[in-house]
Parts: structure tokens; C-alpha cells; sequence
């Protein structure tokens, strides 16, 4: 196996789920929402430094994961993220990855906590700032975007109510910084289309970007994923999500796709 397929999928297992759920809008205070999603992925290819696809060791991965907002101040939200995960790569996985032939993981994955500040409005643009400390056991940072057990992550984030094809819509635009992942500290970038077609149908378009700019390690990194999904209000406090995921773009990242579901209540 060349040096450059042994990069990519030591890449391949740390990649979590990227897609976020927090939006540049605060809550009310004394209200809140919690989503439990799950994600079913894999991946047999992934892209080496010069972002061409190549066959590689395949993986299959299970996520659960839980993540709330709440209003604790009209002016600032708390944030919160938790879940697990059960990893199952091939038996031809490099021995770094794991002792055994096929290197496995199944238990608690990332934890999170934050919190979101209002910064303003400007001609119907609402922005605020948000931060985090993410953690994982040493067992799981090792298929996570984790280089240590502890991370900061900070973002400043838009929001803009719009009108899309004659119909209701918003972009939500993030723009932040993560220290220590994989392949050094990485810029995050994530964008947000909605569209209601009817009050109770929400449709989204979503683009996920990870960038290395300065790779601790002889490799570059960069990870773009894409999310379709769509969310229907079965009433006032819960709504459904069914949605795809695939990466389409990368640099020493695995070409990864998957299916995401989700159950939203608000409280």
C-alpha cells in the first residue's frame, strides 16, 4: 500500500459527521430545541493530495447524536452537543488505525458545549458569535477530527431571510476556526440554504468545508461535503428529517456518503 492510500485512510476514520446544526439566530430566553440525529455512512474511495479519487480500504460507520440550543438570556445562547458512534473499518486497514486487523470502534463519541452571543443587525443581516470546547476520550479522538482530547472552536455567523424562487427562504452563512484537528488547526466554513415550498416543509441545501491551512504533518487536507435534506412539521413542537450526505470534493479525505434522519422537538 503506497504512503499517500495510508494517509488518506488514517484521514478517513477521524472525519465525523461535519454537518452542524447551530444557526446565527438566538432563541428566546426560556426557549430551546433539541434534535436527535442519526447518520448511516461509508466510504470505499477518497481523494489524495492532489484531490484525485482513489480506491481505498472501506469503512462503515453508525453516528447517534444529540444537540440543543437554549435561550438562557435574550441575548445569549447555550449550546450543547453529544452522542456515540460505532466505526467498522475493512480487515485490509493499516495497523496504525488499530492492533487488530480491523480497526473498530463502537461507544461514546464527541462532547460539546458552547455558547452563542448576539453581535448585531445591518440591513436585515443578523450576525452573531459563536464558541465552543470540544472533547472525546483519547479511545474515540482517534476517529474524530481530533489531534488531542480537547478542542476550541469559534465562528462568526449570518443570517438573512430572503425570498428564493417566489417562496419564503434564509441563508445562513458560517465562517469559524478549529484548533487541532487531524491534520493541524482548520478553518470551517458552512453554508445554508432553506426554502419553504408550504409552512409546514422546510427544504435544505448545504455545503460543509474543512481546510488545513497549515498542516502539522507533510500532507494537505481540505474536506467539502454537501447535504440535501428536507424537514416536515408534524405540529408545533416536533418535525422529521430525512436528508443525503456526499463529499464530492476533497485532499487526503475520504469520498464519504451517507443517509441522515433526524427528530427535532422544540421546547
Amino acid at each position: 500500500m503506497s504512503k499517500s492510500v495510508k494517509v488518506i485512510f488514517l484521514l478517513i476514520a477521524v472525519l465525523a459527521g461535519m454537518p452542524a446544526r447551530a444557526g446565527a439566530l438566538l432563541f428566546p430566553e426560556g426557549e430551546g430545541q433539541l434534535i436527535l440525529t442519526t447518520t448511516f455512512s461509508d466510504a470505499s474511495n477518497a481523494y489524495d493530495s492532489q484531490g484525485r479519487l482513489l480506491k481505498t480500504p472501506s469503512y462503515r460507520k453508525f453516528e447517534l447524536d444529540g444537540y440543543v440550543e437554549y435561550g438562557a438570556k435574550d441575548w445569549l445562547t447555550v449550546v450543547g452537543q453529544g452522542g456515540g458512534m460505532d466505526f467498522q473499518g475493512s480487515t485490509s486497514a493499516p495497523a496504525p488505525l488499530s492492533t487488530s486487523p480491523a480497526p473498530r470502534y463502537a461507544g461514546v463519541g464527541l462532547g460539546a458545549l458552547g455558547a452563542r452571543v448576539k453581535l448585531g443587525e445591518i440591513g436585515g443581516y443578523y450576525f452573531s458569535l459563536e464558541g465552543s470546547i470540544r472533547a472525546a476520550s483519547h479511545a474515540a479522538e482517534t476517529y474524530l477530527d481530533m489531534k488531542d482530547f480537547l478542542q476550541v472552536d469559534a465562528r462568526v455567523q449570518m443570517f438573512h431571510a430572503l425570498e428564493a424562487w417566489g417562496l419564503p427562504a434564509f441563508l445562513d452563512a458560517q465562517l469559524g476556526y478549529r484548533s487541532r484537528g487531524q491534520s493541524g488547526d482548520e478553518i470551517r466554513a458552512d453554508l445554508t440554504l432553506g426554502v419553504r415550498p408550504r409552512p409546514d416543509v422546510l427544504l435544505m441545501a448545504q455545503s460543509f468545508t474543512a481546510i488545513a491551512p497549515w498542516p502539522t504533518s507533510a500532507s494537505s487536507f481540505a474536506a467539502q461535503k454537501f447535504e440535501v435534506s428536507g424537514v416536515y412539521d408534524l405540529n408545533r413542537t416536533f418535525s422529521v428529517q430525512i436528508g443525503v450526505v456526499y463529499a464530492p470534493f476533497g485532499l487526503n479525505s475520504p469520498a464519504e456518503r451517507g443517509i441522515v434522519s433526524a427528530l427535532w422537538t422544540r421546547f
